[in-house]
């Protein structure tokens, strides 16, 4: 059945009215009065006639209006636009003359910001809206399958962001194939500490507030100790966060250690190939924590492939598989001939409900991300790996994480995997950079452990010591904290340009 959130939302509100549904550094909002703010912006909405089939802007700045905003929109029968806050005026405006929504809701404290950034576009008010329409009943518009709940816009790696189109039937399936493996109930405490236009936000906000759990909404920049302080003050049970978030977390000061994390349960993480120290140093530390490693695009709903890890193995240096596809997910790959197959190696290719409807306005560039196979559409990811004997699926980086120097071919993820293995590396980052002698040579960014100390020479000899000569890079340098999207992603443009890789 569509809308699966929507109805969960008024249930809440009926059930449980005073269970805290949101809490921000400066409000804390039951379920009741949640339900109340955001049915009072789709009322607003539909009284200025704006639902059904149109897309909605959201400021998505880190508070209860933008929240508000998002479930207001759904409520409305429309589809949420998130636009990051911290991107430069020109990207926003842009990204708003692409998607053309309806209108743009913010707060009203940015109102004079966003009408001199964003251009011609009908700027509402969170807070206006409330005040006008908030003691009108409100009945949820109807949805569709194929009615779209958010289109996301891809970081624009391309040259060219584009808007991926999420309809209810991925979102609802979305929900159901990754509820059982989180275990969210209404008695959890939920951290959200990913950016509200980033797809994780989908796992640590959305689906906590389908079950009727409570949701911490995290800082903008995650600061590592006000983070681990909010988790031991309000006993967080479920996190989720990008892998090098974990990582900063895990390495703050003296790390986990004496932090109380006995609360947690999950951890969701992915996004990136997990660091095995990262995950058992939260293993170690949390003593009832199982991690959960997540994979999936954007463009499949944010997860597909999961793999739960409780095993406590310190010293463990072999990364973790990705897992088996959640319930109603298939997972097939694809040979460089063209051939396609169950166990792979090859691209992986998924299929199934959870598949956006498409990219907003790119109808060749959605042609190119979907393959027909014996008359199943899937998407193409442009990830590589195969599924072992067990079902398994390890994940073998990007194609085009793999280069070709001096003739031999390379995977930059199996080098940076050893050069993080060196005890004084928190992180790494390999790329191929020009080369006077050889055309490329490889080259690596390295963000070194607090108060550890080591030179080139010495990572160079360390990696030297587990692969091939012609697989260890022949420049390091060494940067106190790696460059950050707003996602909390590594800006992958920026280490590039650090090492003067193309």
């Amino acid at each position: 059945m569509t809308g699966s959130l929507l109805r969960a939302l008024a249930g809440h509100a009926e059930a449980a009215p005073d269970r805290a549904a949101l809490v921000t550094s400066g409000r804390q909002l039951g379920y009741r009065e949640l339900y109340r703010e955001a049915a009072a912006v789709a009322a607003g909405l539909n009284r200025r006639g704006i639902g059904r089939g149109a897309l909605v802007g959201v400021h998505g700045e880190k508070s209860a209006e933008a929240v508000t905003a998002l479930l207001g929109v759904l409520l409305a029968g429309a589809a949420y636009v998130p636009l990051d806050p911290s991107a430069p005026a020109a990207r926003r405006r842009g990204l708003v003359g692409d998607a053309g929504p309806a209108a743009v809701l913010g707060p009203r404290s940015r109102m004079p910001r966003l009408t001199a950034e964003l251009g011609p576009v009908r700027l509402l008010a969170v807070e206006d809206l409330v005040e006008q329409h908030g003691d009108e009943p409100y009945r949820p518009a109807e949805v569709g399958p194929e009615d779209l709940a958010y289109v996301l816009y891809t970081s624009g790696s391309t040259g060219r962001p584009k808007g991926v189109c999420i309809p209810h039937r991925a979102l609802d399936a979305f929900f159901a194939g990754v509820g059982p493996l989180l275990e969210i109930g209404p008695e959890s405490v939920c951290l959200n500490t990913s950016a509200l236009h980033f797809d994780v936000s989908v796992v640590d906000l959305l689906l906590p507030l389908l079950h009727g759990a409570t949701v911490h909404l995290g800082p903008a920049l995650p600061l590592p100790a006000l983070l681990l302080d909010l988790i031991e003050r309000e006993r967080v049970t479920h996190l989720a966060a990008v892998g090098s978030t974990l990582t900063l977390l895990a390495q703050q000061g003296d790390g986990l250690t004496g932090r109380r994390l006995g609360s947690l349960r999950r951890i969701m993480t992915g996004a990136e190939v997990l660091n095995p120290a990262t995950v058992q140093s939260w293993l170690a530390a949390a003593e009832q924590v199982r991690v959960v490693n997540g994979y999936g695009p954007t463009e499949a709903t944010c997860l597909v492939v999961a793999q739960p890890i409780a095993e406590r193995e310190p010293g463990r240096t072999a990364h973790y598989p990705i897992g088996t596809p959640l319930p109603g997910v298939t997972v097939a790959f694809r040979a460089p001939d063209g051939t396609v197959s169950e166990h792979g190696p090859g691209e992986l290719l998924i299929a199934g409900d959870q598949l956006m409807t498409g990219y907003l306005n790119r109808p060749e560039e959605q042609a190119a991300a979907f393959l027909e196979v014996a008359g199943v559409r899937h998407y193409r990811t442009g990830d590589l790996g195969r599924r072992g004997p067990d079902g398994v699926i390890t994940f073998a980086g990007r194609a085009d994480d793999e280069v070709k120097i001096r003739g031999y071919r390379i995977n930059l993820n199996e080098v940076r995997g050893s050069v993080e293995s060196h005890p004084a590396v928190a992180q790494a980052f390999v790329a191929a950079a020009p080369d006077g002698r050889d055309g490329l040579a490889l080259a690596c960014v390295v963000r070194l452990r607090a108060g550890a100390a080591v030179d080139q020479a010495a990572l160079a000899a360390h990696v030297a010591g587990a692969l091939p000569r012609y697989m260890v890079p022949r420049e390091f340098v060494l940067v106190p904290e790696f460059p950050a999207l707003s996602t909390g992603k590594p800006d992958t443009v920026r280490l590039r340009e650090l090492v003067g890789a193309r």
